[in-house]
C-alpha cells in the first residue's frame, strides 16, 4: 500500500515516533529489515517509511507489546506478530503503555 504523507486523524495525538525498522520475512525464512518510523498515537500504532504503510493499527487491535535488547514485539489480537528492531525501545514502550497496550 502506498501512501502520500502520514497524517494525524482529527483528535488524535502523538505520543511518540522514533526510527526503527520492521523486520519481515524474504523467502520464507531470511529476516529483512524495513528501515522507517514507528509512530504511537492515542489512537493507534503505525509503521511506515518514505514510500509504505507497512501496518496501521487501531489501539484496540493491539493485544500486547514485549520488549527486549533492542528491539519491540507487537502482537495483535488476531495473534500476528511484528518485531521492531532500534535504538529507541525504553521510549516507545513507555509510549505503548501510556497508550493502554499490555506489556506482555
Amino acid at each position: 500500500m502506498k501512501l502520500k504523507t502520514w497524517e494525524l486523524r482529527e483528535n488524535e495525538k502523538l505520543l511518540e515516533e522514533a526510527a526503527a525498522s520492521y523486520i519481515t520475512k524474504r523467502m520464507i525464512v531470511l529476516p529483512k529489515p524495513n528501515p522507517g518510523k514507528l509512530h504511537i498515537t492515542n489512537q493507534r500504532v503505525v509503521f511506515t517509511d518514505a514510500l509504505s504503510l507497512f501496518f496501521d493499527y487501531p489501539l484496540d487491535q493491539v493485544a500486547s507489546f514485549s520488549a527486549g535488547v533492542g528491539g519491540l514485539t507487537l502482537t495483535t489480537a488476531d495473534g500476528k506478530k511484528h518485531k521492531l528492531t532500534g535504538m529507541f525501545t525504553k521510549k516507545l514502550s513507555r509510549a505503548l503503555e501510556q497508550a493502554g497496550v499490555k506489556k506482555a
